[in-house]
């Protein structure tokens, strides 16, 4: 598993092609938009909003998945403010679980699981092109991934031999459609996906990424 972190991405240039943010639901209107329980907790507007090309993206991704499955949008665009509010909820809980690690260790582990607002490095959420995402099964619930999004460990991993083969099936039916569609995955959470911001050109070896903040 090859994790590139924030700190890594901040050479990678950015020249941002100017796309527009576009609401999901009129660009991919077969995405069902629950908002995780994280998200809601800061985040007063249930619209999402994405880069056109990376919604367009998401569109493919949708129409690849067997019939009768659904993608579910649980975050997009984030302002770098929510962010920051959300980087301070991982990194306290991170503290409550592990009273005895040091500050620095304490935000070390939380920027794994949400990037951090820093001088030079844009949050993938922050860009537009970013999106937090499971699926939907013919009976309308949500398949089992082995973890909940936005869960803190190594079962959220997105190869993780720790949840049940079923998760995993499940799992593989998510990466095929995101990457088909041109995503790439964080791989601490299998939910993650994003186009076109720093840690894509990353992944994909682009010369530099297209999104930069909004």
């Amino acid at each position: 598993m090859n994790v590139i972190f924030d700190e890594d991405l901040a050479g990678i240039p950015v020249r941002d092609n100017g796309e527009k943010l576009v609401s999901i639901k009129k660009v991919c209107p077969g995405v069902v938009i629950r908002p995780s329980p994280i998200v809601k907790r800061f985040m007063k507007a249930r619209v999402c909003l994405l880069r056109e090309g990376a919604a367009r993206r998401l569109l493919k991704a949708q129409q690849s998945l067997p019939d009768g499955y659904k993608l579910v949008l649980m975050s997009c665009y984030r302002s770098q403010s929510l962010q920051r509010k959300l980087f301070g909820y991982v990194f306290r809980k991170i503290k409550r679980d592990h009273p005895g690690w040091s500050r620095v260790r304490d935000t070390r582990e939380a920027k794994k699981f949400a990037a951090p607002v820093m001088e030079g490095v844009t949050p993938p959420h922050s860009t537009g092109g970013a999106v937090d995402i499971t699926v939907l099964g013919p009976d309308g619930k949500k398949l089992d991934m082995g973890t909940r999004p936005d869960s803190i460990g190594n079962r959220s991993f997105t190869s993780s031999k720790k949840i049940p083969a079923k998760a995993r099936k499940n799992r593989k039916v998510l990466i095929k459609a995101m990457e088909g569609a041109g995503f790439v995955n964080y791989p601490l959470e299998w939910w993650h996906w994003s186009y076109g911001d720093r840690y894509w050109a990353a992944v994909k070896k682009k010369r530099h990424a297209i999104y930069g903040v909004v």
